[in-house]
């Protein structure tokens, strides 16, 4: 059974990488999070895992010119590199193998929660930057361009509190027999995880200025210049950022299944 899993999951990330959803890395690293899913947590898992993947991808493309017109955006034209993909599937990773090891609820809860968080984010990021009103920063208590770390539009909030409800609710249908109580928790540990990420990409998270269009980014290249960072730790990049967000929400969705 696990070669035919293996030979599947292989099949399915081949042709993400191939529809410039994943780069070759990416798709190594999908297939790496997917293969454990799939034995620790079977079908149902795999089935959470790709709903967060297909809906974050197609998202992604949705008016993408747009997007990418938006000098604070980075492009991720050739696909989702494996550090994307471990920053929003890393703790699905760590769920599986400690479900492996010490099968338990917990595990379960970790899981749901951390991809209602990743979805939830995901969501907000690809919609919120296409709102019509610049958004508004958190922490600098104004509107800012779209697309800078900490700030947050109406649209992008709708998003991401959809994102995490409809994951909370696919979880709990999947893995935990349609025991509503916990899609509403899950829900709020999703929420609660994308507010976490705000705020860390608002405070400490590391942020650059280009020197040719004065326009800040995430990137260390822009304009085809090297960018000066003002802000946050050189470590604590958006990878960093989304690990730490979905480890919160998923920490906390854990908790809940432990006091359900």
């Amino acid at each position: 059974m696990i070669i035919i899993v293996t030979i599947v999951l292989g099949f399915f990330v081949y042709i993400a990488y191939r529809l410039s959803f994943l780069t070759a890395g990416g798709a190594i690293a999908s297939w790496l999070v997917g293969l454990f899913v799939w034995v620790s947590f079977q079908i149902e898992g795999i089935v959470l895992l790709c709903l967060f993947f297909i809906t974050s991808s197609l998202l992604s493309k949705f008016k993408k010119k747009k997007k990418m017109k938006l000098k604070t955006i980075e492009d991720e034209s050739k696909g989702r590199e494996a550090g994307q993909v471990f920053a929003n599937g890393g703790v699905a990773f760590i769920a599986s193998a400690g479900h492996l090891i010490v099968p338990h609820p917990f595990w379960i809860g970790l899981l749901v929660a951390s991809l209602a968080e990743a979805t939830a984010d995901t969501w907000a990021s690809e919609i919120g930057v296409l709102s019509r009103r610049k958004p508004f920063h958190l922490l600098r208590l104004r509107q800012v361009e779209s697309g800078i770390s900490g700030a947050v539009s109406i649209p992008g909030s709708i998003a991401a509190l959809t994102g995490a409800f409809v994951m909370g609710v696919a979880g709990t249908e999947f893995l935990f027999d349609h025991w509503w109580p916990l899609s509403i928790l899950f829900t709020t540990a999703g929420f609660f995880g994308n507010i976490v990420d705000t705020f860390l990409g608002g405070s400490v998270q590391v942020a650059y200025r280009c020197p040719i269009c004065k326009i800040e980014t995430e990137t260390t290249i822009h304009c085809n210049h090297p960018t000066k960072q003002i802000k946050g730790y050189e470590w604590l990049t958006n990878n960093v950022v989304n690990f730490l967000s979905s480890l919160a929400a998923g920490v906390l969705g854990g908790v809940a299944v432990l006091w359900m």
